[in-house]
């Protein structure tokens, strides 16, 4: 079997006895090519496909130990059991004389019973992601938010509700999707929910990502066009076909480094949320602080009456592990309160957020979500210093988990931050995603 997986050049080969530190460890002589390692020497033999890029004239491998494929000699006991060589979280030893099968995605394959249903530790349910996407500088859209400003008159809304910096564009998503397909590949689905727009570098026909219109999504009584998030944020659950469990990633999130699905959901389905050390500030939402603030406020009102418990602090801008039951739970307890959070075409005080603070806390306030850490940063790239943050960014990227580039200032010129993200994001992720057209396409 071993001369097998040798001859499927180009694959790497190594023994237990090599180390592979991390992703993005530069190629060195531990690998082997040219022999197949012994298991004499080892018990275990990790096989890695040979994903790789050049950074500055290097080649530097893009997938480390964490993606290898691991074969084990298992010895034979004499009683037709085998035992394995090390500890393993699924079986000590197996029985050899009955075969079974295991059904997974991906196709049927011969196993043996103790291996051939999933653990009970093992994530099983599909998991989708789902964008919000807007491009602030698309002419048809520019005057459609100018319309809806006109009409504005006397609404309490939070800071820069319809500033044009909420809306810029600096191609995040298309890098995002790329952290996506490099990181997590086993998410099932993507939906990028836009109005009326498309990216034009982005597949018309892959079959793992689907382009939702607001319209698609909106109940009757929703105010379109709409330019507030928590009001498209309140209707990411009616998407047709979302699965129970998904993760909801604005364009300006990323992953950085190889990440499993029970980062942000537990196998029995609770979900997994990152708690800040920012405090919501204290009192009743006031019209003009920052929308943070006051959907924070109103989430721990409504919390308060599940719980008799108060909320304090904020959430990490990291992907936000959601489930469609909770919204609807949340949906049909505070209707009037979600109703108008649709109702408003910019962010308002009395918003709800049901891809955020409310969600996540109602959750853990009836047993449906647990606290846990993540490795994330996130950098505010139109501050002054933001050059020198985005190169301790790169610096740090295989140790963190996930991080935000977020324009919440705008201390220099718009074109020079434009510039600086764009450069950060081709040198992070270089590699083209299935999911983008090729020039010639």
């Amino acid at each position: 079997m071993l001369s097998a997986l040798a001859e499927f050049a180009p694959a790497w080969l190594f023994g237990e006895e090599h180390r592979y530190s991390r992703p993005g460890t530069e190629v060195g002589p531990i690998i082997v090519r040219d022999q197949v390692p012994s298991f004499a020497a080892s018990n275990r033999i990790h096989v890695i496909d040979p994903v790789v890029t050049v950074v500055g004239g290097r080649v530097v491998a893009a997938l480390g130990l964490a993606a290898a494929v691991t074969v084990e000699c298992w010895s034979e006991d004499g009683g037709g059991r085998a035992i394995a060589p090390v500890w393993n979280p699924y079986a000590e030893d197996v029985d050899l004389g009955t075969p079974a099968t295991f059904n997974s995605r991906y196709g049927d394959f011969a196993t043996l019973p103790e291996l051939a249903a999933p653990n009970i530790f093992d994530i099983s349910f599909p998991i989708d992601v789902v964008y919000t996407w807007v491009d602030g500088s698309d002419p048809a859209w520019v005057v459609r938010k100018r319309a809806a400003v006109e009409q504005l008159s006397g609404e309490s809304m939070t800071e820069d509700a319809a500033a044009d910096l909420r809306f810029v564009d600096h191609d995040e998503l298309r890098y995002s999707l790329r952290s996506i397909e490099q990181y997590a590949p086993w998410v099932r689905h993507i939906y990028i929910v836009t109005d009326r727009q498309r990216p034009a570098w982005l597949k018309a026909d892959h079959p793992r990502i689907t382009v939702v219109d607001h319209t698609d999504i909106a109940p009757p009584g929703a105010s379109l066009p709409t330019f507030n998030s928590h009001a498209i944020e309140a209707n990411l659950h009616r998407i047709e076909g979302l699965s129970e469990h998904f993760l909801y990633f604005n364009d300006d999130v990323f992953l950085s480094s190889p990440v499993g699905p029970d980062l942000f959901f537990s196998a029995n389905g609770i979900a997994h949320m990152y708690l800040s050390k920012a405090q919501v500030s204290s009192g009743e939402p006031v019209p003009g602080e920052p929308a943070s603030d006051s959907a924070g406020k109103n989430a721990r009102r409504m919390v308060m009456e599940v719980s008799g418990r108060r909320l304090s602090r904020k959430l990490f801008h990291t992907p936000f592990a959601l489930q469609r039951s909770v919204t609807e739970e949340i949906e049909a307890r505070w209707p009037a309160d979600v109703a108008g959070t649709r109702s408003a075409r910019f962010r308002r005080i009395s918003d709800v957020t049901l891809a955020g603070a409310l969600h996540m806390n109602y959750a853990y306030a009836v047993g449906r979500a647990v606290t846990r850490g993540i490795r994330y940063r996130y950098v505010n790239v139109g501050a002054e210093d933001a050059e020198t943050r985005l190169a301790r960014l790169y610096k740090d990227r295989h140790v963190l988990q996930t991080f935000c580039l977020n324009e919440a200032t705008q201390e220099q010129d718009p074109a020079a931050i434009d510039q600086l993200v764009r450069r950060f994001l081709e040198r992070r992720f270089p590699d083209v995603s299935t999911f983008e057209l090729i020039d010639d396409e």
